[in-house]
Protein backbone atom coordinates (compact mmCIF):
# COMPACT_ATOMS: atom_id res chain seq x y z
CA UNK A 1 0.00 0.00 0.00
CA UNK A 2 1.68 3.34 -1.18
CA UNK A 3 1.71 6.52 0.90
CA UNK A 4 1.43 9.82 -0.69
CA UNK A 5 2.29 13.25 1.28
CA UNK A 6 1.24 16.53 0.18
CA UNK A 7 1.33 19.99 2.26
CA UNK A 8 -1.69 22.46 1.81
CA UNK A 9 -2.58 26.24 3.19
CA UNK A 10 -6.30 25.18 3.12
CA UNK A 11 -8.20 21.66 3.08
CA UNK A 12 -11.88 22.06 1.81
CA UNK A 13 -13.93 18.99 3.43
CA UNK A 14 -16.99 18.99 1.38
CA UNK A 15 -17.29 19.61 -2.37
CA UNK A 16 -21.18 20.78 -2.61
CA UNK A 17 -21.67 24.59 -4.27
CA UNK A 18 -19.94 26.52 -0.98
CA UNK A 19 -17.07 23.73 -0.72
CA UNK A 20 -16.22 23.75 -4.46
CA UNK A 21 -16.61 27.61 -4.80
CA UNK A 22 -14.61 28.50 -1.45
CA UNK A 23 -11.85 26.16 -3.00
CA UNK A 24 -11.44 27.98 -6.31
CA UNK A 25 -11.43 31.49 -5.11
CA UNK A 26 -8.69 30.44 -2.09
CA UNK A 27 -6.84 28.97 -5.28
CA UNK A 28 -7.43 32.45 -7.44
CA UNK A 29 -5.85 33.85 -4.27
CA UNK A 30 -2.69 32.06 -4.31
CA UNK A 31 -3.12 30.09 -1.34
CA UNK A 32 -2.73 26.18 -2.19
CA UNK A 33 -5.86 24.56 -1.45
CA UNK A 34 -7.12 20.47 -1.76
CA UNK A 35 -10.86 19.78 -2.13
CA UNK A 36 -11.74 16.72 -0.39
CA UNK A 37 -15.80 15.09 -1.48
CA UNK A 38 -17.05 11.54 -1.09
CA UNK A 39 -18.68 11.69 -3.86
CA UNK A 40 -17.40 11.57 -7.80
CA UNK A 41 -16.64 14.53 -9.90
CA UNK A 42 -15.80 12.77 -12.90
CA UNK A 43 -19.27 12.04 -14.43
CA UNK A 44 -21.99 14.90 -15.07
CA UNK A 45 -25.28 14.54 -13.75
CA UNK A 46 -28.16 14.12 -16.14
CA UNK A 47 -30.81 16.86 -15.30
CA UNK A 48 -33.86 15.57 -15.70
CA UNK A 49 -35.91 17.66 -13.69
CA UNK A 50 -35.30 21.14 -12.33
CA UNK A 51 -33.85 21.82 -9.20
CA UNK A 52 -34.59 25.55 -7.72
CA UNK A 53 -32.19 27.30 -6.21
CA UNK A 54 -32.54 31.10 -5.75
CA UNK A 55 -29.93 33.38 -5.93
CA UNK A 56 -30.29 37.53 -4.82
CA UNK A 57 -29.56 40.30 -6.30
CA UNK A 58 -26.04 40.35 -4.16
CA UNK A 59 -25.16 37.01 -4.78
CA UNK A 60 -25.12 37.37 -8.77
CA UNK A 61 -23.42 40.71 -8.23
CA UNK A 62 -20.47 38.76 -6.09
CA UNK A 63 -20.61 35.82 -8.52
CA UNK A 64 -19.58 38.47 -11.05
CA UNK A 65 -17.47 40.49 -8.80
CA UNK A 66 -15.44 36.83 -8.74
CA UNK A 67 -15.60 36.35 -12.75
CA UNK A 68 -18.02 33.37 -11.94
CA UNK A 69 -21.40 34.19 -13.63
CA UNK A 70 -21.87 32.52 -17.15
CA UNK A 71 -25.28 32.19 -18.16
CA UNK A 72 -24.72 30.15 -21.14
CA UNK A 73 -22.99 27.47 -18.67
CA UNK A 74 -26.00 27.57 -15.46
CA UNK A 75 -29.56 26.88 -16.31
CA UNK A 76 -31.32 30.21 -14.85
CA UNK A 77 -34.16 32.49 -15.46
CA UNK A 78 -34.21 36.03 -13.92
CA UNK A 79 -37.14 36.88 -11.32
CA UNK A 80 -38.13 40.53 -12.02
CA UNK A 81 -40.95 40.98 -9.60
CA UNK A 82 -42.04 39.38 -6.15
CA UNK A 83 -45.69 38.89 -4.52
CA UNK A 84 -46.47 38.17 -0.88
CA UNK A 85 -49.45 37.55 0.70
CA UNK A 86 -50.79 36.15 3.84
CA UNK A 87 -53.38 33.65 4.55
CA UNK A 88 -56.36 34.45 3.20
CA UNK A 89 -56.28 38.21 3.24
CA UNK A 90 -57.22 40.52 0.44
CA UNK A 91 -53.90 42.34 1.36
CA UNK A 92 -50.95 41.29 -0.80
CA UNK A 93 -47.52 42.74 -1.20
CA UNK A 94 -45.67 42.98 -4.12
CA UNK A 95 -42.03 43.83 -5.28
CA UNK A 96 -40.91 45.55 -8.38
CA UNK A 97 -37.25 45.36 -9.40
CA UNK A 98 -37.78 48.92 -11.05
CA UNK A 99 -39.04 49.85 -7.58
CA UNK A 100 -35.28 50.03 -6.59
CA UNK A 101 -34.06 50.88 -10.00
CA UNK A 102 -32.70 46.94 -10.59
CA UNK A 103 -33.35 44.82 -14.00
CA UNK A 104 -33.82 41.99 -11.66
CA UNK A 105 -34.27 40.88 -7.99
CA UNK A 106 -32.39 37.50 -8.36
CA UNK A 107 -32.24 34.81 -10.58
CA UNK A 108 -33.59 31.12 -9.81
CA UNK A 109 -31.03 28.73 -11.23
CA UNK A 110 -30.92 24.80 -11.32
CA UNK A 111 -28.61 23.83 -8.66
CA UNK A 112 -26.88 20.88 -10.36
CA UNK A 113 -26.45 22.96 -13.31
CA UNK A 114 -24.32 25.39 -11.16
CA UNK A 115 -22.57 22.93 -9.11
CA UNK A 116 -21.00 21.37 -12.72
CA UNK A 117 -20.11 24.75 -13.33
CA UNK A 118 -18.30 25.63 -10.03
CA UNK A 119 -16.59 21.76 -10.55
CA UNK A 120 -15.20 22.80 -13.93
CA UNK A 121 -13.97 25.78 -13.31
CA UNK A 122 -12.42 24.05 -9.76
CA UNK A 123 -10.33 21.27 -12.28
CA UNK A 124 -8.66 24.36 -14.18
CA UNK A 125 -7.15 25.97 -10.79
CA UNK A 126 -3.21 25.17 -10.78
CA UNK A 127 -3.44 25.63 -6.90
CA UNK A 128 -6.05 23.32 -6.16
CA UNK A 129 -5.70 19.67 -5.77
CA UNK A 130 -9.17 17.78 -5.96
CA UNK A 131 -9.62 14.58 -4.09
CA UNK A 132 -13.16 13.50 -5.19
CA UNK A 133 -14.75 9.43 -3.82
CA UNK A 134 -12.57 9.96 -1.22
CA UNK A 135 -12.95 10.07 2.92
CA UNK A 136 -11.34 10.93 5.50
CA UNK A 137 -10.19 8.41 7.85
CA UNK A 138 -7.59 10.45 10.65
CA UNK A 139 -7.97 14.19 11.40
CA UNK A 140 -5.53 15.09 14.53
CA UNK A 141 -4.05 18.30 15.22
CA UNK A 142 -0.46 18.49 15.38
CA UNK A 143 0.78 18.63 18.68
CA UNK A 144 3.63 21.53 18.30
CA UNK A 145 1.82 23.17 15.98
CA UNK A 146 -1.75 24.40 14.87
CA UNK A 147 -1.62 22.28 11.62
CA UNK A 148 -3.87 19.47 11.48
CA UNK A 149 -3.12 16.33 9.84
CA UNK A 150 -5.48 14.05 7.78
CA UNK A 151 -5.35 10.93 6.13
CA UNK A 152 -7.78 10.23 3.18
CA UNK A 153 -8.66 7.21 1.74
CA UNK A 154 -10.17 6.30 -1.99
CA UNK A 155 -12.57 4.28 -3.40
CA UNK A 156 -10.98 4.05 -6.55
CA UNK A 157 -7.22 3.62 -5.26
CA UNK A 158 -5.28 1.67 -2.37
CA UNK A 159 -2.99 4.28 -2.19
CA UNK A 160 -3.27 6.58 1.38
CA UNK A 161 -3.06 10.45 1.20
CA UNK A 162 -1.61 12.14 4.11
CA UNK A 163 -2.31 15.84 4.44
CA UNK A 164 -0.63 18.44 6.47
CA UNK A 165 -2.99 21.59 6.67
CA UNK A 166 -2.69 25.19 8.35
CA UNK A 167 -6.32 25.70 8.22
CA UNK A 168 -9.55 23.59 7.10
CA UNK A 169 -13.15 24.39 5.85
CA UNK A 170 -15.64 22.19 7.05
CA UNK A 171 -18.51 22.18 4.73
CA UNK A 172 -19.93 18.87 4.72
CA UNK A 173 -23.56 19.78 5.23
CA UNK A 174 -25.60 18.57 8.33
CA UNK A 175 -25.57 16.69 9.77
CA UNK A 176 -21.76 16.79 9.50
CA UNK A 177 -20.09 13.77 11.14
CA UNK A 178 -16.84 15.68 11.49
CA UNK A 179 -18.27 18.41 13.19
CA UNK A 180 -19.69 16.20 16.08
CA UNK A 181 -16.37 14.23 15.93
CA UNK A 182 -14.62 17.70 16.39
CA UNK A 183 -17.57 18.66 19.28
CA UNK A 184 -19.12 21.70 17.52
CA UNK A 185 -21.95 22.09 19.60
CA UNK A 186 -25.24 22.27 17.82
CA UNK A 187 -28.85 23.25 17.95
CA UNK A 188 -31.79 21.04 15.91
CA UNK A 189 -34.92 22.69 15.84
CA UNK A 190 -38.01 20.37 14.16
CA UNK A 191 -40.24 22.36 12.13
CA UNK A 192 -42.68 19.80 12.00
CA UNK A 193 -43.28 20.48 8.47
CA UNK A 194 -42.44 18.43 5.25
CA UNK A 195 -40.99 20.36 2.22
CA UNK A 196 -41.87 19.14 -1.38
CA UNK A 197 -40.06 20.50 -4.38
CA UNK A 198 -42.76 20.18 -7.47
CA UNK A 199 -41.73 20.18 -10.92
CA UNK A 200 -44.93 21.15 -13.29
CA UNK A 201 -46.20 23.13 -16.48
CA UNK A 202 -48.52 25.60 -16.18
CA UNK A 203 -49.90 28.68 -16.79
CA UNK A 204 -48.46 31.85 -14.50
CA UNK A 205 -47.27 35.35 -15.37
CA UNK A 206 -42.89 34.80 -16.14
CA UNK A 207 -40.47 36.50 -14.03
CA UNK A 208 -42.73 36.58 -10.86
CA UNK A 209 -42.19 34.63 -8.05
CA UNK A 210 -44.66 34.23 -5.34
CA UNK A 211 -45.09 33.82 -1.63
CA UNK A 212 -47.89 32.65 0.03
CA UNK A 213 -48.58 31.90 4.04
CA UNK A 214 -51.90 30.11 5.61
CA UNK A 215 -52.73 27.77 7.85
CA UNK A 216 -51.15 24.90 6.06
CA UNK A 217 -48.05 25.80 5.57
CA UNK A 218 -45.64 28.18 3.15
CA UNK A 219 -46.35 28.33 -0.53
CA UNK A 220 -43.57 29.67 -3.22
CA UNK A 221 -44.16 29.41 -7.21
CA UNK A 222 -40.59 29.98 -8.91
CA UNK A 223 -41.03 29.87 -12.24
CA UNK A 224 -37.87 29.13 -14.73
CA UNK A 225 -39.09 29.17 -18.04
CA UNK A 226 -42.00 30.39 -20.03
CA UNK A 227 -44.40 27.58 -19.37
CA UNK A 228 -42.25 25.18 -16.42
CA UNK A 229 -42.13 26.53 -12.64
CA UNK A 230 -40.81 24.84 -9.60
CA UNK A 231 -43.92 25.01 -6.74
CA UNK A 232 -42.27 24.47 -2.95
CA UNK A 233 -44.51 23.24 -0.34
CA UNK A 234 -43.51 23.65 2.74
CA UNK A 235 -46.58 21.93 4.27
CA UNK A 236 -47.52 21.61 8.36
CA UNK A 237 -47.44 17.40 8.84
CA UNK A 238 -51.31 17.84 10.08
CA UNK A 239 -52.38 19.13 6.58
CA UNK A 240 -49.81 16.87 4.26
CA UNK A 241 -52.63 14.78 3.28
CA UNK A 242 -54.76 17.92 1.74
CA UNK A 243 -51.35 18.09 -1.06
CA UNK A 244 -49.92 14.78 -1.00
CA UNK A 245 -51.49 11.01 -0.71
CA UNK A 246 -49.73 8.32 0.48
CA UNK A 247 -48.77 7.31 -2.88
CA UNK A 248 -47.37 10.97 -3.82
CA UNK A 249 -49.93 11.87 -6.02
CA UNK A 250 -50.36 16.11 -5.96
CA UNK A 251 -54.18 16.94 -5.45
CA UNK A 252 -53.58 19.89 -8.34
CA UNK A 253 -56.71 21.43 -7.89
CA UNK A 254 -56.13 22.07 -4.10
CA UNK A 255 -52.87 23.54 -5.31
CA UNK A 256 -53.92 25.93 -7.87
CA UNK A 257 -56.89 27.02 -5.17
CA UNK A 258 -54.19 27.74 -3.14
CA UNK A 259 -52.41 30.44 -5.43
CA UNK A 260 -55.42 31.43 -7.25
CA UNK A 261 -54.98 33.62 -10.53
CA UNK A 262 -50.85 33.27 -9.78
CA UNK A 263 -50.94 29.61 -11.74
CA UNK A 264 -53.44 27.90 -13.48
CA UNK A 265 -53.59 24.65 -15.79
CA UNK A 266 -51.37 22.71 -14.08
CA UNK A 267 -49.90 19.40 -15.95
CA UNK A 268 -47.07 17.16 -15.66
CA UNK A 269 -46.90 18.04 -11.60
CA UNK A 270 -43.93 15.49 -10.13
CA UNK A 271 -42.34 15.30 -7.17
CA UNK A 272 -38.53 15.93 -7.18
CA UNK A 273 -37.71 15.81 -4.02
CA UNK A 274 -38.87 16.26 -0.50
CA UNK A 275 -37.34 16.79 2.87
CA UNK A 276 -38.19 16.50 7.01
CA UNK A 277 -37.81 20.49 8.25
CA UNK A 278 -35.01 20.50 10.49
CA UNK A 279 -32.80 23.46 10.92
CA UNK A 280 -29.43 23.43 12.37
CA UNK A 281 -27.43 26.35 14.03
CA UNK A 282 -23.95 25.86 15.16
CA UNK A 283 -23.30 27.33 18.77
CA UNK A 284 -19.54 28.50 17.17
CA UNK A 285 -18.24 28.75 13.69
CA UNK A 286 -14.40 28.21 14.59
CA UNK A 287 -12.23 26.45 16.71
CA UNK A 288 -8.86 26.45 16.98
CA UNK A 289 -8.04 25.75 12.62
CA UNK A 290 -11.24 24.69 11.98
CA UNK A 291 -13.56 27.26 10.51
CA UNK A 292 -17.28 25.78 9.25
CA UNK A 293 -19.17 27.04 5.83
CA UNK A 294 -22.24 27.00 4.70
CA UNK A 295 -24.79 24.47 5.63
CA UNK A 296 -22.65 23.18 7.64
CA UNK A 297 -22.55 26.16 9.99
CA UNK A 298 -26.43 26.58 9.94
CA UNK A 299 -29.37 25.26 8.31
CA UNK A 300 -32.18 27.88 8.06
CA UNK A 301 -35.95 27.43 7.20
CA UNK A 302 -36.29 27.87 3.82
CA UNK A 303 -38.58 31.30 4.01
CA UNK A 304 -36.86 33.84 2.04
CA UNK A 305 -34.12 31.70 0.62
CA UNK A 306 -31.28 32.98 2.78
CA UNK A 307 -29.20 29.96 3.43
CA UNK A 308 -27.10 29.78 0.26
CA UNK A 309 -27.08 33.43 -0.21
CA UNK A 310 -25.75 33.90 3.05
CA UNK A 311 -22.81 31.40 2.66
CA UNK A 312 -21.66 33.01 -0.46
CA UNK A 313 -21.54 36.34 1.65
CA UNK A 314 -19.56 34.61 3.88
CA UNK A 315 -17.23 33.48 1.45
CA UNK A 316 -16.99 37.14 -0.19
CA UNK A 317 -16.13 38.03 3.43
CA UNK A 318 -13.44 35.44 3.60
CA UNK A 319 -11.82 36.35 0.48
CA UNK A 320 -12.34 40.50 0.45
CA UNK A 321 -9.88 39.97 3.57
CA UNK A 322 -7.09 37.66 2.56
CA UNK A 323 -7.07 39.98 -1.03
CA UNK A 324 -6.71 43.24 1.27
CA UNK A 325 -4.33 41.76 3.74
CA UNK A 326 -0.74 42.65 2.88
CA UNK A 327 1.57 39.74 1.58
CA UNK A 328 3.49 39.38 4.71
CA UNK A 329 0.57 39.35 7.08
CA UNK A 330 -1.32 36.95 4.86
CA UNK A 331 1.01 33.84 5.91
CA UNK A 332 -0.29 34.33 9.00
CA UNK A 333 -3.53 32.23 7.82
CA UNK A 334 -5.14 31.46 11.37
CA UNK A 335 -5.09 35.10 12.52
CA UNK A 336 -6.22 36.30 9.47
CA UNK A 337 -9.54 33.33 9.69
CA UNK A 338 -10.13 33.97 13.29
CA UNK A 339 -10.63 37.66 12.57
CA UNK A 340 -13.11 36.73 9.54
CA UNK A 341 -14.95 34.69 11.86
CA UNK A 342 -16.03 37.98 13.86
CA UNK A 343 -17.35 39.34 10.72
CA UNK A 344 -19.13 36.22 9.24
CA UNK A 345 -21.26 35.60 13.20
CA UNK A 346 -22.44 38.83 12.61
CA UNK A 347 -24.23 38.38 9.09
CA UNK A 348 -24.97 34.88 10.48
CA UNK A 349 -26.76 36.71 13.41
CA UNK A 350 -28.52 39.22 11.22
CA UNK A 351 -29.62 36.78 8.50
CA UNK A 352 -30.41 34.07 11.03
CA UNK A 353 -32.79 36.72 13.23
CA UNK A 354 -34.53 37.94 10.20
CA UNK A 355 -35.40 34.19 9.23
CA UNK A 356 -36.56 33.71 12.69
CA UNK A 357 -39.22 36.51 12.62
CA UNK A 358 -40.55 35.55 9.59
CA UNK A 359 -41.26 31.94 10.28
CA UNK A 360 -42.27 33.60 13.90
CA UNK A 361 -44.57 35.90 12.46
CA UNK A 362 -45.47 35.53 8.86
CA UNK A 363 -45.83 31.87 9.07
CA UNK A 364 -47.31 31.48 12.57
CA UNK A 365 -51.66 30.46 12.27
CA UNK A 366 -52.06 32.59 15.35
CA UNK A 367 -54.74 35.18 15.39
CA UNK A 368 -51.76 37.62 16.98
CA UNK A 369 -49.54 36.88 14.38
CA UNK A 370 -52.09 37.25 11.34
CA UNK A 371 -52.84 40.42 12.88
CA UNK A 372 -49.12 41.43 12.84
CA UNK A 373 -48.32 40.01 10.07
CA UNK A 374 -51.41 42.28 7.97
CA UNK A 375 -50.38 45.40 9.80
CA UNK A 376 -46.98 44.81 8.19
CA UNK A 377 -48.08 44.20 5.08
CA UNK A 378 -49.97 47.54 5.19
CA UNK A 379 -47.34 49.46 6.05
CA UNK A 380 -45.43 48.78 3.97
CA UNK A 381 -47.96 49.16 1.33
CA UNK A 382 -48.14 52.79 2.67
CA UNK A 383 -44.59 53.95 2.87
CA UNK A 384 -42.85 53.57 -0.58
CA UNK A 385 -39.63 54.26 1.50
CA UNK A 386 -40.09 51.57 4.08
CA UNK A 387 -41.14 49.31 1.51
CA UNK A 388 -38.10 50.18 -0.46
CA UNK A 389 -35.72 49.54 2.84
CA UNK A 390 -37.23 46.27 3.28
CA UNK A 391 -36.83 45.13 -0.13
CA UNK A 392 -33.21 46.20 -0.42
CA UNK A 393 -32.91 43.96 3.09
CA UNK A 394 -34.59 40.86 1.73
CA UNK A 395 -31.75 40.98 -1.30
CA UNK A 396 -28.68 41.95 0.65
CA UNK A 397 -28.36 44.65 -0.24
CA UNK A 398 -28.29 46.81 2.53
CA UNK A 399 -24.52 47.18 2.62
CA UNK A 400 -23.84 47.25 -0.36
CA UNK A 401 -21.77 48.86 -2.19
CA UNK A 402 -20.57 47.68 -5.67
CA UNK A 403 -24.44 48.33 -7.38
CA UNK A 404 -22.70 49.40 -10.61
CA UNK A 405 -22.30 45.86 -12.34
CA UNK A 406 -24.68 45.32 -14.70
CA UNK A 407 -26.44 42.62 -16.59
Amino acid sequence: MARENFKYDFTVIGGGLIGSLVSILLAKEGFKCCLIERNSFKEKKSLKSFNPLSLNYRTILILKKFGLWDKTSIIASPIRNLVMKCFNSLNRLKFLSTDINLEYLGYVVDKFSLHQYFIDIAKNQKKLDIFDESTISKLNKKSIQNNYNLQISSSTSTNIKNIESEFVILSDGQPSSLGEKLKFRTIYKDHNQTSFMIDCVANFETGVAVQLFNEDGIFALVPYSEDKTSLILTLNKNKKDNYIDRENNLNLKKIETIFGSYLKNITNGKIINSYELKTARTEEIIKENIMLLGNTSQLLHPVGAQGFNLGIKNIETIIDHLADTSKLAKQNISNNMHYIAEKIIVDREDICQMTDIATNLLANPKSTSRITSSLLISLLKISNKTKKSFLKRILGLNDCSYLTIKG
